[in-house]
């Protein structure tokens, strides 16, 4: 187990190629408005005490990963076993400053897809975070970073997270005169998390129910999923689950009511 504190900027590689996937086991997108509300009014609260002379510091949890290898011979890959719920958000956020600023302050604009993607790559890899294809999260989400006029028809509570944070952060640089340019210093250089690499011995899915059991509850669905993982060689678990867990995951999990949204 490797241990370190990273800045958000570091996180994704500097502008560098990286790429973080979700494991089968894991959970779709949950955050809801209060979660959004709390890490937005973090970063507001970054954004005021910003001094270039004094850098804020704010630590935003954990994000726990297995190294995966390479893609494409290049791009180092990592499992999200911990993390996604902020990984995603804050990808969101930086998502909406890039598309607010990005007339005003091209040079942000340009750092910030760097920071979302793999420039030279194409497909899935041209993404630096794959979610879960759970309730559409992983379509919803490469809809918005490609900047797709509208996501696709599905349940994911991703479009809404971005929605709210794009009118929170629209209404903070066109009615409040927010700088975008500090707003993007302090989302990359201030934020912090705690990075810990987990060696391919150990066990992701214990670790995975150990983490979340503070956290918001794991479902009976999640339980049963991590369980399952525990016990499938990990070269068959994305067959098993795409055929077979798909159809139960539907049934175990409450339907949730999601309707179609504009970007």
């Amino acid at each position: 187990m490797k241990v370190d504190s990273l800045k958000i900027s570091k996180v994704f590689s500097g502008g560098g190629d990286v790429l973080y996937l979700l494991p089968y086991f894991q959970r779709e997108y949950t955050w809801e408005e209060e979660q959004w509300r709390t890490l937005f009014s973090d970063v507001g609260g970054v954004y005021e005490a910003y001094d270039p002379e004094n850098e804020p510091e704010h630590f935003m949890g954990s994000l726990v990963v297995i190294n995966d290898g390479t893609r494409n011979g290049v791009i180092p890959a990592f499992k999200l076993v911990d993390g996604q719920q902020r990984l995603v958000t804050i990808s969101l956020l930086l998502c909406a400053l890039q598309r607010l600023c990005k007339h005003s302050h091209p040079d942000v604009s340009r750092k910030i897809q760097k920071l979302l993607t793999n420039p030279d790559e194409t497909g899935d890899y041209y993404f630096k975070l794959l979610p879960t294809r759970k309730y559409g999260d992983r379509d919803a989400y490469l809809a918005i970073i490609r900047g797709d006029e509208e996501t696709p028809p599905n349940e994911s509570k991703i479009p809404m997270a971005f929605e709210y944070l794009n009118n929170e952060l629209s209404y903070q640089i066109n009615q409040n005169n927010a700088d975008p340019a500090r707003y993007f210093v302090a989302l990359t250089n201030c934020l912090q998390v705690v990075f810990i690499d987990l060696d391919q011995r150990e066990r992701p899915f214990e670790i995975f129910e150990s983490l979340n059991a503070k956290a918001k509850p794991l479902s009976p669905a999640d339980l049963v999923r991590n369980y399952i993982a525990m016990k499938l060689p990990e070269a068959k678990q994305e067959e098993i689950f795409n055929k077979y867990w798909a159809k139960i995951d539907d049934l175990l999990q409450e339907k949730r009511t999601v309707g179609k949204s504009r970007l």
